[in-house]
């Protein structure tokens, strides 16, 4: 509807141009003076003319001057200066001093300090200042270059409308689009129908917006979306600043990459090019598909106050996701944290080190100064947890500063050798330089793979599984969806909880489960108030066809059982092993098998007091399991309809052979 509003506003600018004052035509000058009739109409032929109305001078080879009519028809090296700012070339001139209307033929080219127009049919008004070609043309501003069917120009205000194939050139894009607004002062291009904007690895639709093309930002409001090869960010509202590399997206927001099958939604989206990365807020949830078998389709749906994703190399994924590295502290939950680069000693701190102490078969870090530290690269709080020992094959060359002297060369035992990668120990005289003889194949691959961090008011919705926590981790590398801080996982009948949860996916279902300290069970019947519980320093569950399947308890293992009625027992087990193996069946806790010297205590129901009847991690939170993945949504409306696809819709064909109807700018009397 803008776009028609737009045309008729042209429509009527030429309409009141009629209004304008009459003045006459001057021949101010010319070689030679024939009169005759030509076409029944009286006429005088003159050669090398010069003609003046108002502010304008019109000079070509040879014309025929109708001064009745207040007119002439130009031929040859036609020429017309107004204001000594426009210019205005062609072969052949029909020019109305009534209307100030010329009519341009053959090698039009305007120019006025700013760009340079040139098409074979230009109609200009010298009175509004208004040229409009309708056969193709072409506008040269600076480093850009346009070209479209249809075209308006203003000279005096520096806007031009462009319609129907459109192409604008710039140093940075290739633009094409349906209708569109240009002024060549500013070098910004305005939107008002289907526009596709080339970049040189990405590419930008719209269909309302508009184009800065000296700092290549842009800023979209209808139908827009950002590609960038696999990657795609659309909203109803997006800015993007091409030299910045940097995207903003606002309100209905999908970002989707198609190679890593990742899509996040939200309100409010920041985009990052540089490292593929989409900070995404407001009602922001991420979709992870799975499979129950291999035709229905299933997915989890994970909704958190932000939702953070990017592209790293399978070695950064292997320092992010080292358990040696992960703190007690919030910040550690976002797996942020980087390697040690260096550790030094201060001059109040020095260690010693001997000839014999490096012949030891292990290194530790007890000798570290206090001050060496690990810190988070955000928040930048002290987050390395102490480590006892570090294992595996590395080399150690000593190097002495002073020239005659050499230590030899151990060789060590560490564990973890990304923890040593470039560290280096400076003692008084010497300096040791840890080099690495091996690492693992992780720790080097340079594959990228996309993750997704989720931070505060994590929850988990499956069909068949349900969760919550204070934050989480996907990597699509492994598959493994890493939980934090006293997460709470639903699965059937029972309750899992521990300090940290990695559910890992195989071949796009659920394999199994870890529960990682404080681990702990609960299960009971409909309606009851009797807490079956197993808890433990460590479990392991394993899925099958979706449904928990079967737990191993390892380290401190601890049970509570409260025996069906059927058995005919009316009390309480409470039991104590090494390890033991609890069997699910029918969304409820089928049967515990004890491993290595259980100890069982049988309590009769009159005797069991509130401390006996719980475990100390027990925690039951029946009211915070998610019902739905609505309940999880906050926006249902940002929900993806069934076959919903985001490609920009295809752009109106034009016929091969426009239609040409008069020109709007000659008035009635000239047509």
């Amino acid at each position: 509807m803008r776009k028609y509003i737009l045309f008729l506003f042209l429509i009527l600018s030429a309409f009141f141009s009629n209004a304008q004052k009459v003045t006459k035509i001057n021949l101010v000058k010319s070689d030679s003076f024939i009169g005759l009739k030509r076409n029944g109409e009286n006429t005088n032929k003159v050669i090398n003319p010069i003609f003046q109305q108002d502010n304008a001078t019109l000079t070509c080879d040879s014309a025929y001057f109708y001064i009745q009519r207040n007119g002439f028809e130009a031929f040859g090296h036609v020429h017309i200066n107004q204001a000594d700012t426009v210019n205005i070339y062609s072969d052949h001139l029909n020019y109305d001093g009534n209307t100030k209307l010329a009519i341009l033929k053959n090698n039009v080219k305007l120019t006025d300090n700013q760009a340079v127009l040139t098409t074979n049919d230009l109609d200009y008004n010298l009175g509004t200042k208004l040229g409009r070609y309708y056969n193709g043309g072409k506008i040269v501003n600076d480093k850009n270059t346009l070209t479209s069917q249809n075209g308006y120009y203003y000279t005096e205000t520096k806007d031009a409308f462009f319609r129907y194939n459109v192409v604008v050139k710039s140093p940075e894009v290739l633009i094409k689009s349906d209708t569109l607004k240009y002024n060549t002062l500013s070098k910004i291009a305005y939107f008002f129908g289907p526009t596709h904007i080339y970049g040189k690895t990405d590419t930008l639709y719209t269909e309302n917006g508009k184009y800065n093309t000296v700092n290549d930002q842009a800023a979209f409001g209808k139908n827009n979306l950002y590609t960038q090869n696999s990657k795609s960010l659309k909203g109803d509202s997006l800015f993007y600043d091409g030299k910045k590399g940097f995207g903003r997206a606002k309100k209905n927001i999908v970002f989707r990459d198609t190679a890593q099958k990742v899509e996040l939604r939200g309100d409010l989206g920041i985009y990052h090019k540089s490292d593929e990365s989409i900070e995404v807020t407001q009602n922001a949830y991420v979709i992870l598909t799975t499979e129950k078998d291999s035709v229905k389709k299933d997915s989890i749906w994970i909704t958190a106050d932000t939702l953070k994703s990017r592209v790293v190399s399978k070695s950064q994924l292997y320092d992010l996701q080292h358990p040696k590295w992960l703190a007690k502290d919030s910040s550690a939950s976002k797996l942020v944290l980087k390697p040690i680069k260096t550790l030094k000693q201060d001059s109040s701190s020095r260690i010693p080190i001997k000839k014999d102490s490096l012949q030891n078969d292990s290194l530790k870090l007890d000798s570290i100064p206090p001050k060496i530290i690990l810190k988070d690269s955000i928040k930048a709080k002290p987050v390395l947890e102490k480590l006892d020992t570090i294992p595996g094959p590395i080399g150690v060359s000593v190097v002495n500063k002073a020239p005659k002297e050499k230590l030899p060369v151990p060789k060590l035992q560490i564990q973890d050798a990304s923890v040593l990668k470039v560290a280096a120990v400076y003692a008084k005289k010497k300096e040791i330089k840890i080099l690495l003889d091996t690492l693992p194949a992780e720790a080097t691959d340079t594959t990228k793979i996309r993750i997704v961090s989720a931070y505060k008011n994590v929850k988990i919705f499956k069909s068949d599984l349900q969760g919550k926590a204070d934050s989480a981790f996907f990597s699509y590398g492994d598959s493994v969806l890493r939980i934090y801080q006293k997460p709470i996982i639903w699965a059937q009948g029972s309750q899992l909880s521990a300090d940290t949860m990695y559910l890992q996916m195989k071949n796009k279902k659920m394999d199994h489960v870890d529960l990682i300290r404080n681990a702990i069970v609960v299960n009971t019947e409909k309606d009851s108030t009797k807490y079956n519980q197993v808890a433990g320093k460590l479990m392991k569950g394993y899925f099958k066809n979706d449904k928990l399947d079967v737990i191993y308890v390892n380290g401190n293992a601890e049970s509570i059982y409260f025996p069906s009625d059927s058995s005919g027992e009316d009390g309480m087990m409470r039991s104590i092993a090494a390890r033991m193996r609890i069997n699910f069946r029918n969304d409820s806790l089928m049967d515990i098998t004890f491993i290595r010297k259980p100890e069982h205590h049988y309590y009769p129901l009159a005797k069991i007091t509130e401390e006996l009847k719980t475990l100390p991690n027990f925690n039951w939170k029946p009211k915070e399991r998610p019902k739905s993945k609505e309940d999880i949504i906050p926006n249902l409306k940002l929900l993806p309809k069934a076959g919903a696809k985001d490609k920009p819709k295809k752009k109106p064909k034009i016929k091969d052979k426009v239609k040409q109807a008069k020109p709007a700018l000659i008035p009635k009397k000239a047509q």
